[in-house]
């Protein structure tokens, strides 16, 4: 059997504790007690190396350097998760929780798609901004205390509408405009109708009635 001989020349991977003392597109600048290193963030180290921080680097030879992790940052500073491409949080059982004490953000140039079997949304205060809205529902169901609206063109195209209110207040400033093939008013008490000039015309019909008719 032939054996070969090892490459004794070929040192192992060795660990160095250092402080990043510099950020730049080319990577870090870890300062360690055997000199300075330049080295990349490992695949594996998702939080970004800040100057300062003290990381553990694996230095293999005759190839470059690699933070493997931050092991400490000044108390309270920020940390960021940063990777080179998609990331995916996959949880094979059990769920996923976000929790912040201070507010969660989430910011995209692109879309945010969400897909799930319920979506539930609990807020002390809600604003939504949106250059144009499109929604499409089955059934909308709405339980509401008080709702205000302004608009600058509300259009509406439906095939029914029924209302059931306690009492109704509308104000028109300028012009109301109705057309309908036929329309039924009908009051259990008093009808008024109120104006400084009042045009009734008929093609055919126009009818009065009642027990007392006062002209004038």
């Amino acid at each position: 059997m032939i054996q070969h001989a090892r490459d004794l020349t070929s040192a192992p991977t060795t660990h160095e504790t250092g402080v990043v003392i510099a950020v730049d597109a080319h990577g870090f600048t870890v300062r360690t007690d055997a000199g300075d290193f330049t080295a990349r963030r490992a695949v594996s180290c998702l939080v970004q190396p800040e100057p300062d921080d003290v990381v553990l680097l694996a230095v293999v030879p005759r190839r470059e350097c690699y933070v493997l992790a931050v092991l400490e940052r000044s108390p309270g500073a920020a940390a960021r998760l940063v990777t080179d491409g998609d990331l995916d949080i996959h949880v094979g059982h059990g769920k996923l929780n976000l929790v912040a004490q201070h507010g969660v953000a989430v910011v995209t140039g692109a879309a945010v798609d969400v897909a799930a079997g319920a979506l539930t949304v609990q807020a002390g205060e809600g604003t939504v901004t949106f250059g144009a809205l499109s929604v499409l529902s089955d059934v909308v169901r709405a339980e509401l205390a008080e709702v205000k609206l302004e608009a600058g063109a509300i259009e509406a195209v439906v095939e029914r509408v029924i209302e059931r209110v306690k009492r109704s207040y509308r104000t028109v400033e300028e012009f109301d405009h109705l057309r309908a093939g036929v329309i039924d008013y009908a009051a259990r008490e008093t009808l008024k109708l109120r104006g400084d000039n009042a045009v009734v015309t008929a093609t055919e019909l126009v009818k009065v009635d009642g027990a007392q008719i006062h002209l004038g």
